[in-house]
């Protein structure tokens, strides 16, 4: 599919606001659906993990930007466990959500851990996911480990995990590398959040205004 067609389909799917962003910017459909409910966070991990503060902040970030955009969903309380998700798993689960191809079953460690959105920080070397709805309408983000480029970078790793639940809550990318929600097919890498200042990188007008349409002034969780 062409960029141009693909800009006019987003324009369909996201409205008329994608009129007033700047034409040079392609936003990419997602296949994912909104929440139905406030989801609940948990975040498995070591208990030392440096990521966990990241995870919680990402939140707080996601549920300002709720606020100021005038939706009332929010993502809901963050709590840990210690039990994680096996690397093998996660690994495949990455490969599968980029190739578009079935998910895998949840493994046994699955039904251990409580939560609507698993966040599992790994060890593991894989290009960081946010799955569709799983079993029970779940959602795994898997962040690969900090200690391998880019994540070793200053601000990479809290942008990727706000992009992450960011297609946890339904957005998709777009190719604009000064956004943070720039991704595939368009070539942004995630060393572009590299800064020697903490700091988010911001969302286009076109997915605030898609946020306000999935998630209007009148949502209200259905259970």
């Amino acid at each position: 599919m062409k960029p141009l067609l693909i800009l006019v389909f987003a324009g369909l799917l996201l409205g008329d606001a994608s009129a007033q962003e700047n034409s040079n910017i392609v936003h990419y459909p997602n296949r994912e659906r909104s929440w139905e409910k406030i989801p609940s966070v948990t975040i498995a991990s070591k208990e030392n993990d440096q990521r966990i503060v990241l995870v919680m902040d990402a939140v707080d970030f996601w549920n300002k930007t709720f606020a100021e955009i005038g939706t009332p969903f929010r993502i809901g309380a963050v709590g840990r466990t210690s039990e994680t998700l096996p690397v093998q798993y996660l690994q495949s689960l990455s490969d599968a959500v980029l190739d578009r191809k079935p998910l895998p079953q949840p493994p046994g460690a699955w039904s251990k851990i409580e939560g609507d959105l698993i966040v599992a920080l790994s060890d593991g070397d894989f290009v960081s996911f946010s799955t569709g709805f799983l079993q029970g309408r779940r959602v795994i983000v898997g962040i690969k480990t900090d200690r391998l480029y880019p994540l070793t970078l200053p601000n990479v790793a809290r942008n990727v995990i706000a992009h992450e639940l960011g297609h946890a809550i339904g957005l998709g990318h777009n190719n604009d590398p000064g956004k943070l929600m720039c991704g595939r097919p368009a070539s942004c890498r995630p060393d572009a959040f590299r800064s020697s200042v903490e700091k988010y990188f911001p969302l286009t007008e076109v997915e605030k205004a898609y946020l306000l349409r999935i998630y209007p002034p009148t949502w209200a969780p259905s259970r």
